[in-house]
């Protein structure tokens, strides 16, 4: 990038920052609570991990799961979400041309409603709309609701390989 356009886009972001200052520190607030914590720590601790070992026991069909997941970013809207979206890839798609199409269970938390919310693309027809599947709450039993839910979407999309 020039430095002359480094510059200008410093100084519009430097604008933008001073307008919404105030708006800024509330937003740290909000956003570094307990909850947001703990869902990061799910994701990096328990569903990456597991998500890894899943597709090797797959991987011997021929099918793979892959993930993306923003849990290390430090998000500064309280309407963004922290998520991880699990995409399956069927015998004979690749990731390359599977592209958007590829099925996928997303869980993300919202840090204004503090809860996660679950939804699914289960078919690799494109013109399938993602379904909001359930809504839950960060407790000691989230963990095992995230395992039952990707384990269903497993059962739906493996046995339409069958």
């Amino acid at each position: 990038m020039h430095q002359d356009m480094r510059r200008e886009l410093e100084g519009l972001t430097d604008i933008v920052l001073e307008r919404n200052k105030a708006e800024q520190e509330k937003l740290i607030e909000i956003l570094d609570t307990e909850n947001a914590k703990r869902f990061k720590s799910l994701i990096t601790n328990h569903i990456i991990p597991l998500i890894k070992e899943i597709s090797m026991v797959i991987g011997r069909s021929g099918c793979s799961l892959n993930y993306y997941s923003n849990e290390l970013a430090v998000i500064r809207d309280p309407n963004k979400r922290i998520f991880i979206q699990i995409l399956f890839y069927p015998k004979g798609h690749s990731k390359i041309t599977l592209g958007v199409n590829a099925p996928f269970l997303q869980f993300s938390f919202s840090p204004i409603k503090d809860n996660i919310k679950i939804t699914a693309k289960i078919s690799v027809k494109s013109d399938e709309p993602r379904t909001k599947i359930d809504e839950i709450e960060i407790d000691e039993f989230a963990q095992e609701r995230i395992d039952m839910y990707l384990m269903t979407f497993l059962r739906d999309v493996m046995s339409k390989e069958a």
